[in-house]
């Protein structure tokens, strides 16, 4: 599970900047039009979507009231090589969550959507707390993390779909155990909540959106 992410962008190299620029946090659908767009959403629910708005086949302000009146809550971005003061206002207003300027830089599209791409993935602080200040240690006790992690999201997924809450909760106590070695916070978040609600669909997302976030950094 990760997150996924509908980009709708007719230039190919813009496309395929963005797709690239979020690879490691999202899973990235990438179509030309919105008619493709649409389609994939009737198809999908999205955590976000990422448009440019002015599109060969019609303006993404329009197709994200059409895609609101039907039903499609998914928060939406919007993208554009025309953003003065005023445009930004008409978009906000339209229901975008926000209107990014194209061109823009890698680093600066992550930090404008990291309130969906999530934390980063390890707090060094932490960590180095937690081993006494020993970097050496700290690497080793990363590494035997990340070996151990794959098996582990195998032995969760098995368990959830099992329904078997006892050993869905005896992987979540030794993954929250092994992040607070590592300074793994986002993931121990989301792992404690997944332990005091096992059955809950959503905080066994949020789970897997947080090991694939760490296994995709180390990649």
């Amino acid at each position: 599970m990760s997150l996924t992410v509908l980009l709708v962008e007719d230039d190919a190299a813009s496309r395929e900047f963005v797709a690239d620029a979020l690879r490691g946090g999202a899973r990235v659908d990438a179509v030309r039009t919105l008619a493709e767009a649409g389609d994939r959403c009737a198809d999908c629910r999205y955590d976000l979507l990422l448009l440019d708005v002015g599109l060969p086949d019609g303006e993404g302000d329009a197709w994200l009231a059409r895609q609101r009146a039907l039903g499609n809550t998914s928060p939406a971005v919007a993208l554009t090589a025309d953003l003065d003061s005023d445009r930004r206002r008409r978009l906000l207003a339209c229901g975008f969550e926000a209107a990014l300027g194209k061109p823009i830089s890698r680093p600066d599209l992550r930090l404008a959507l990291r309130r969906w791409l999530g934390a980063p993935s390890w707090e060094d602080r932490e960590a180095l707390a937690a081993v006494g200040g020993a970097a050496d240690t700290l690497a080793r006790l990363r590494g035997l993390f990340l070996a151990e992690l794959p098996q582990q999201r195998l032995r969760l997924g098995d368990a959830l779909a099992a329904g078997d809450d006892e050993s869905a909760r005896r992987v979540l106590h030794q993954l929250k155990a092994g992040c607070a070695f590592v300074g793994a916070r986002a993931l121990a978040t989301a792992v404690a909540a997944l332990h005091a609600e096992p059955g809950s669909t959503e905080a066994a997302r949020q789970v897997f959106l947080r090991i694939e976030q760490v296994l995709a950094e180390q990649a």
